[in-house]
């Protein structure tokens, strides 16, 4: 019997390469393949790379971004594209948790009382969102605001306070041998994919985000749940200020801003975080634990290019080309889904 004439269930199965061009584009194929050839080869030649110290330091880097793009992701997978004020949002919260430390409140008080700020700047933005605002329009508009009221309430000037202080633990402390902000950059991955996963609200995300018409169909309006999760991101926001605070011992509203970990602005970095990890920014597609992948992937080609002694420009320009690298295999991949339906 020729192979022609063999039963279909006998014929030879197609390889994982074959599956893999099968399934997705040759073109996107080979321009993540040159790109994993070129991250390989810097990440072989940087001198002390593969070191644990060098490893726990790319972590340690990842975390505020990737703090900052897991509550960003709620945002994008529900079909609400980014929240632009999250710097300015981490802004107004620096000053206010360092005025509450400077004044002598104490660390849980100062804590709450930047929550508060997190709270209404996300609530806000989320109900306008919400009633039909465009997301970028309305959180362009939130992000003068929130800044202009820290530069306001700060005269742009430093706040300051003395160590020790009971922030300490969180800025400079460590737990087996992890800093402090790694252990709560790992443990929020955790709690934030167990909350998309396995909770009604995070299958709420995901459906909202896919179909807005099967949203409302269901009784998921998005006026709730663009509340939500701007509040989500806003309280990240705020718990990556509180954390910074509590490493430098200070607090001013340019933290976040210009060269922030000298590779660019902190909201460029975390929409670079989200999009490098491969959620979609229409929403329904995607995971905080792609983001945080994200993060640590972005924070390991900074480390990388600092090894190999390249300054900020070059690194900010790295970043800026990762989100155009993103966008274009992506597009790349609907292209080719559309083309075989």
């Amino acid at each position: 019997m020729s192979s022609a004439s063999q039963p279909i269930n006998q014929l030879p199965k197609p390889s994982i390469l074959e599956r893999l061009v099968q399934r997705h584009s040759k073109l996107a194929i080979a321009l993540v393949v040159v790109f994993i050839i070129i991250f390989v080869y810097g990440m072989v030649t940087a001198p002390n790379f593969l070191t644990l110290f060098n490893l726990k330091t790319i972590i340690r880097d990842a975390a505020l971004v990737g703090i900052m793009a897991i509550g960003l992701t709620f945002v994008t997978l529900s079909g609400n594209f980014f929240l632009l004020s999250m710097k300015e949002t981490a802004a107004l919260c620096i000053i206010a948790f360092a005025t509450g430390m400077a004044s002598g409140w104490g660390f849980e008080l100062s804590f709450l009382f930047t929550m508060v700020f997190a709270l209404l700047a996300g609530i806000s933005q989320g109900a306008l969102i919400g009633i039909g605002g465009n997301p970028i329009v309305v959180t362009l508009g939130a992000a003068g605001v929130l800044y202009g009221l820290g530069a306001y309430w700060s005269d742009n000037l430093v706040v300051s306070y003395r160590r020790p202080h009971g922030a300490e633990w969180l800025g400079t402390g460590s737990f087996l041998g992890l800093p402090n902000i790694t252990v709560a950059f790992i443990l929020i991955a955790i709690s934030a994919e167990l909350l998309l996963r396995k909770t009604s609200f995070g299958r709420q995300v995901y459906l909202i985000g896919a179909n807005r018409a099967a949203g409302r169909a269901t009784g998921h309006e998005n006026f709730w749940m663009a509340i939500k999760v701007c509040t989500i991101a806003s309280v990240c926001s705020a718990f990556v200020a509180i954390a910074f605070s509590a490493q430098v011992s200070s607090a001013q509203v340019n933290y976040f801003s210009s060269e922030f970990g000298s590779s660019g602005d902190m909201t460029i970095m975390v929409i670079a975080t989200v999009m490098v990890g491969g959620n979609s920014i229409m929403g329904g597609f995607g995971s905080t634990l792609r983001s945080s992948f994200g993060a640590i992937f972005i924070s390991t080609v900074d480390n990388m290019m600092v090894l190999h002694g390249f300054n900020s420009g070059p690194r900010v320009f790295a970043v800026g080309l990762m989100i155009v690298f993103s966008i274009i295999v992506f597009a790349i991949l609907r292209r080719g889904s559309r083309s075989e339906e």
